[in-house]
């Protein structure tokens, strides 16, 4: 009998550690957070929506017990790093200048995957005013939601044109908002997303968009993974973003056009606008879903946060060369054979 309990309590421990262990390895829940697309039950990314219109998260992780929770953030950029901050949240996929004012806010992330670039803003003015360029602007009433990419793409466009934000009155308004108050009559001007409802009906028109600004300068998309939860479960951020990549890889394929665009309808948009953002001007379908934190990704960072700084948007500076981790994205790749896919 002692003989057999000599054995079986050894045995025991090391059966409760090795379980303990695996436990260890796997997270019970993993939670995600996106801004919310006008549709509210989807992101504004288009690639999330792949991978919940494809079931890629249930693929993958199922099989380990693991739940996917996924917040879609009506307050866009700014909640979603309010959530980062109050630990709420392990992976967030938002906006380029969002993230930059999370990360010089103290936040603890690593940027790993690039989900989407070249995204495009569209200024309208109201149609009344006969506003026909970006200096026609100055003095105007221009409203853009602040702590969002629309904060820095306006400014880059009026910097391009000549003015500043001094230059004209600015109204911090989100997108829903800032177009019932262009249909008001009480802002002039406002700078939003490619969805254009008030030009159909006549209420604005078109004054400027960014569809051949340089990618360098147009935003993209980043995906976050919290510093504590990449140094937990390594593996488990190779495997998010292994879904992330295969999801990107859906979408850069121009036999796949059709569908990816009625998803962008399913977020709230017209077909005729959702058409206009996958592969035109100056950028393909393959290389807008080029998910790669890689040199151009690296670049594109510095630049933002050095104009973020020049523009007193931010106070401290980001070492991007740290903070971007390319690890899990270059073995994801591997695993699935897409090293070369996107390579240049």
């Amino acid at each position: 009998m002692k003989k057999w309990l000599k054995v079986f309590f050894p045995t025991a421990a090391l059966l409760i550690m090795a379980i303990s262990a695996q436990a260890a390895e796997h997270p019970r829940v993993i939670r995600f957070a996106y801004p919310a697309a006008t549709n509210p039950d989807y992101a504004g990314s288009p690639l999330v929506n792949v991978i919940n219109n494809q079931n890629l998260f249930e693929k993958e992780f199922a099989k380990d017990g693991i739940k996917i929770e996924q917040s879609f953030i009506k307050t866009a950029g700014p909640g979603t790093n309010e959530g980062l901050a109050a630990g709420l949240f392990d992976f967030a996929d938002y906006g380029d200048f969002a993230i930059v004012l999370g990360k010089a806010g103290g936040l603890k992330n690593r940027l790993i995957l690039s989900p989407s670039k070249g995204g495009n803003v569209y200024i309208l003015a109201r149609a009344s005013l006969h506003i026909n360029s970006v200096k026609d602007l100055r003095g105007k009433k221009v409203s853009y939601w602040k702590g969002t990419v629309l904060q820095t793409q306006a400014l880059r466009v009026l910097e391009a044109n000549g003015l500043t934000e001094k230059d004209i009155r600015q109204i911090n308004l989100n997108g829903a908002d800032a177009l019932a108050a262009l249909a008001a009559g009480t802002i002039d001007a406002v700078v939003g997303s490619y969805d254009r409802p008030l030009v159909d009906q006549g209420l604005a028109t078109l004054v400027y968009d960014t569809r051949n600004f340089p990618v360098s300068k147009r935003y993209r998309e980043g995906l976050v993974v919290s510093e504590d939860f990449a140094q937990k479960y390594p593996d488990i951020t190779k495997r998010v973003a292994k879904v992330f990549i295969q999801a990107a890889y859906w979408a850069s394929q121009e036999k796949n056009k059709e569908q990816l665009i009625q998803l962008l309808v399913k977020t709230g948009a017209k077909y005729k606008y959702a058409k206009g953002e996958i592969g035109v001007g100056n950028l393909s379908q393959k290389d807008q879903f080029d998910p790669r934190p890689d040199h151009e990704n690296t670049n594109d960072y510095k630049g933002l946060i050095d104009f973020s700084l020049k523009n007193k948007l931010i106070r401290t500076n980001i070492d991007v060369d740290k903070w971007v981790d390319k690890s899990y994205a270059d073995a994801a790749l591997k695993e699935l054979g897409l090293q070369n896919y996107w390579a240049k």
